[in-house]
């Protein structure tokens, strides 16, 4: 007869349904007997399932030795492995097998690897951690029977391979303990007396393989779980419906100094929250809170907050202060100059140089003067770059170009709501940006009073209070302030601050305009051109000796930045790799002479300044976009010069150029 596996499983049910009648189990277990001696002289039995005949068989042509039965062990060292892989399986089998043994209190249970060493056991008739169960090195047994057809089995007594155990009063279910591909990793096997052997013995194994494979998966869907946890870089808080704490990864632990005896208690408790809790909070996206966790330091984080369906949370944070150093380098706010970039040596430059390298190595505040374009930012860099914070953010504020209103937001920062329009969650303000780095306040001069005395504030309590907020943070900035005013004329107007004044000026640095420095307009050319040239990917060119004294002719009311824009100005509208006197913009033809007399005789700085304006609105025909680019100045700062000078462009889109 053809023994397919289907035919097997009816066997395996139609038998044990009859166990319970004792005069059909004595006949099958007299039949047994029969179909042994049968099976040993080489016939075909009759009396006996195809599934155990065929294990019979097997296990004859493997020369097992019915009569001898001594456990076979595998080495020491192999098992200890073994033992140690499979410790998962081994942990979460153990409560399984006790429970089940406590419905077969004379039974004996016994976990198997997928090769049929035994891991672990427990009851009476013990089975040996170590030996060996399979078919191959056993003989026909329930364990290696179920190795073999990879199901739920049973073997009753009379149907063991060895005698010993065939004359033993005592039957067994095995059922194979699977992963979540469904693949064999284990077995699990109960023996049991004939009288507690019956249908639902074979469910209740099957039962307790498939609770244990099903704590296996669910054991490692934890585990990779945990693991995406603290892969993600980022702080994560798993809440449970009391806000009490129940996972957290160990970012979050970093972060915010949590210790491992804060699980399960109270998050408010263990965090304490500042202006709100977080048992209460409701979902949010990136919302700014400070912590005392512990009651130590003030850590402040921004959070996002998930409401899970079962009235827990999930609350992802990160740290302020890392949100920066990322902000920092997408938007690239740091120094990228050095002293040795400043081109210039003469005097007056050198002695400059060497104070504010001096100046470097403090955290004392600077205040950089000078007119516009001489390269006050430049310098700033410079001596953040040679300061203890060169690792630190370097920000740059132009203190005039901000909106009058706007001018606190922007230096402080603010809360959510703290005014129409404001962002939700609030922003940081430059300071905070700048936290362990350099604030350059440029044209400080320009600044509001209401803002001068919140700025005073910030450099005496070296800490912040955004708008709207109502507790202080405290903030670790080195203050560089610039300005091209005469900002001790300012303070006897009552323009600026005295108190802020003395504060900002603890290392004054005054840089020279290049009119007093002619002899570095040849170095400064020469190094403007051999920059644009590569910029413009075209040979370098260089000036011919008439070119540079017109150049050092000219008195630079726009210094430094207007020598670099009359270079590229120049190099964009010629192609000649030599550059003479008349290929230099009209502004140099027209007027080099009369400006170098307003230097040199006795108009004032006022004056040149008002020439040069003139003269970019005649070449630009009044076109007051166009004019503040030339001069490197905004649309505000170009009206304001206007009205401070009396000049009306509308004159010069006439042609009346007005002298």
């Amino acid at each position: 007869m053809d023994y397919t596996p289907e035919r097997y499983w009816d066997e395996e049910w139609e038998l044990i349904a009859r166990l319970n009648n004792e005069q059909a189990f004595s006949r099958y277990i007299k039949a047994l007997h029969q179909a042994w001696r049968v099976f040993w002289r080489g016939e075909t039995p009759s009396g006996v399932r195809a599934a155990v005949h065929a294990s019979w068989a097997r296990s004859r042509s493997n020369g097992i030795d019915p009569d001898h039965f001594q456990y076979r062990f595998c080495e020491e060292e192999r098992l200890q492995t073994i033992l140690a892989h499979n410790a998962p399986l081994i942990a979460i089998a153990r409560g399984v097998m006790r429970n089940l043994l406590a419905y077969n209190p004379n039974g004996h249970i016994n976990l198997t690897d997928a090769s049929g060493i035994t891991l672990y056991f427990c009851g009476q008739d013990l089975t040996p951690v170590g030996s060996m169960l399979s078919e191959d090195v056993s003989g026909t047994n329930c364990t290696g029977r179920c190795l073999s057809e990879n199901r739920l089995v049973y073997l009753l007594n009379g149907e063991n391979y060895k005698r010993a155990l065939r004359q033993r009063d005592k039957h067994c279910a095995a059922a194979p303990v699977r992963d979540e591909n469904g693949v064999t990793i284990g077995v699990l096997t109960l023996t049991a007396n004939s009288g507690n052997f019956h249908y639902h013995t074979l469910g209740t194994v099957q039962a307790a393989a498939e609770a244990i494979s099903q704590q296996l998966m669910l054991r490692q869907l934890l585990e990779e779980q945990q693991s995406v946890l603290e892969s993600i870089n980022e702080g994560v808080i798993v809440l449970g419906q009391r806000g009490n704490i129940r996972q957290l990864n160990s970012y979050a632990r970093q972060v915010l100094g949590i210790s491992p005896r804060a699980d399960n208690q109270d998050i408010d408790n263990v965090l304490q929250p500042e202006a709100c809790s977080l048992k209460t909070l409701n979902a949010c996206k990136d919302r700014s809170i400070t912590f005392c966790p512990d009651g130590g330091s003030r850590i402040t984080c921004l959070i996002s907050v998930v409401c899970t369906p079962d009235g827990g949370k999930v609350i992802s944070l990160r740290e302020n202060r890392r949100i920066r150093d990322i902000t920092h380098k997408v938007i690239g706010s740091s120094a990228s100059y050095h002293f040795d970039m400043i081109l210039g040596q003469s005097a007056a430059m050198q002695a400059v140089r060497n104070r504010a390298r001096t100046a470097s190595r403090s955290d004392s505040t600077v205040l950089l003067g000078g007119e516009s374009g001489t390269g006050k930012e430049l310098f700033a860099q410079s001596i953040h770059n040679s300061s203890a914070r060169r690792n630190g953010p370097f920000l740059a504020v132009n203190c005039g170009a901000i909106p009058r209103d706007l001018v606190q937001s922007e230096l402080f920062g603010y809360e959510d709501g703290a005014f129409t329009g404001s962002r939700r969650g609030g922003a940081a303000g430059k300071f905070e940006l700048a936290d362990g780095g350099t604030l350059f306040l440029d044209e400080i001069g320009d600044m509001p009073l209401d803002a001068q005395a919140s700025l005073l504030r910030v450099l005496q309590e070296n800490e912040v209070t955004r708008i709207g907020g109502n507790r202080p943070l405290k903030v670790n900035v080195r203050i560089i302030a610039a300005s091209h005013r005469d900002l001790e004329k300012e303070v006897a107007g009552g323009a600026f601050r005295r108190d802020l004044w003395f504060r900002l000026n603890v290392i004054d640095l005054q840089i020279p305009p290049l009119r007093q420095r002619k002899e570095d307009i040849s170095e400064l050319a020469d190094g403007f051109c051999e920059q644009i040239c590569r910029t413009l990917g075209r040979e370098k060119a260089r000036f011919t000796a008439a070119a540079l004294r017109r150049l050092e002719a000219y008195g630079w009311p726009g210094n430094v930045r207007e020598l670099e824009n009359i270079v590229e100005r120049t190099l964009n509208l010629t192609d000649s790799r030599v550059i003479d006197e008349q290929d230099l913009p009209d502004v140099l033809q027209t007027a080099g002479a009369a400006r170098g007399h307003a230097i040199s005789g006795s108009h004032s700085l006022q004056e040149s300044e008002r020439n040069l304006i003139i003269l970019c609105l005649t070449e630009k025909a009044g076109n007051l976009r166009q004019v503040a680019l030339a001069l490197n100045l905004s649309r505000g700062a170009l009206y304001n010069k206007l009205k401070r000078y009396g000049i009306d462009a509308d004159d010069y889109r006439r042609g009346k150029a007005a002298r």
